[in-house]
């Protein structure tokens, strides 16, 4: 195996632990959601209308987006796709609960750049967000199975933490900004830690995961090599979590670091299309 498949294997192992403790975690609050609440944030709401449409949602985790999308906010289907068994599981009872159907709504389990080989057909919509790219060694692939998954005009949307910030160690503040981490994907960032964002102190066995830097600049060539058409790059002053420590949460359940200067772009969301 190369380095690259060992890196996938391990983040596998890793990310189906966590799986299982998810769930079972405020920071995902699945009783708000089996009571309707929609884990959907209001950028991609607002930005990405699709309605009536079907999706293709990469690196759907244990699935409350990709069903937010069908269940509150009309899209026709949705095929979520993540490499974790645990995660698929989850999502096909989540889905069953919620009184979805598979023809409304569709979980596989595959590795991302496997995907061509699981997946034949194109969708209207190609969507990912937060926390995903980070994991993935090659972009130059991931874009070609964007490409090969749209239909002539379809579009492809999004959204997650701006590389930017990336750099800064999380107990960074407005007057010390400690640059940590790589901006440029040089090598990959490896952790051994027993959680994540939403959690600590799980008992995971496999706690050695592979994070890998992407500047935007490598993300938008990637997007546009394989011919899809930028429509836009948006960036935003906030986080969608508590990047830094020493960050506020405002009404809209945006972070903020107070006492910076100028602002920083936390995040950013990007929106591209499929020639017809």
């Amino acid at each position: 195996m190369d380095d690259i498949g060992r890196y996938i294997e391990e983040n596998r192992a890793h990310w189906d632990e966590l799986a299982e403790h998810h769930p079972d975690t405020d920071s995902y609050d699945v009783e708000a959601f089996l009571e309707g609440d929609s884990t959907l944030r209001d950028l991609e709401v607002e930005e990405l209308d699709a309605s009536g449409e079907r999706m293709l949602h990469l690196q759907c985790h244990f699935g409350l987006d990709t069903l937010s999308w069908v269940r509150d906010h009309d899209v026709a289907h949705a095929t979520g796709v993540d490499f974790s068994p645990t995660a698929i599981d989850t999502a096909r009872e989540l889905r069953d609960q919620v009184g979805l159907s598979e023809s409304e709504v569709r979980f596989l389990e595959s590795d991302i750049y496997e995907l061509d080989a699981r997946l034949g057909e194109p969708f209207d919509i190609v969507f990912t967000s937060y926390g995903t790219i980070y994991w993935l060694p090659d972009l130059t692939e991931w874009a070609r199975q964007i490409d090969a998954h749209l239909v002539p005009g379809g579009t492809f949307y999004m959204a997650d933490g701006h590389p930017m910030v990336g750099v800064f160690h999380h107990e960074s503040t407005a007057d010390d900004l400690r640059v940590t981490y790589p901006y440029f994907n040089t090598e990959p960032i490896t952790v051994d830690q027993d959680g994540s964002y939403a959690g600590w102190d799980f008992g995971l066995e496999h706690t050695r995961s592979h994070g890998f830097a992407h500047p935007i600049g490598e993300i938008i060539t990637a997007i546009v090599d394989v011919g899809l058409e930028l429509v836009f790059l948006h960036e935003h002053p906030w986080s969608f979590f508590q990047q830094f420590d020493a960050m506020e949460r405002d009404e809209n359940d945006r972070w903020y670091l107070p006492g910076l200067t100028h602002d920083l772009p936390f995040t950013f969301s990007m929106m591209a299309r499929k020639p017809a």
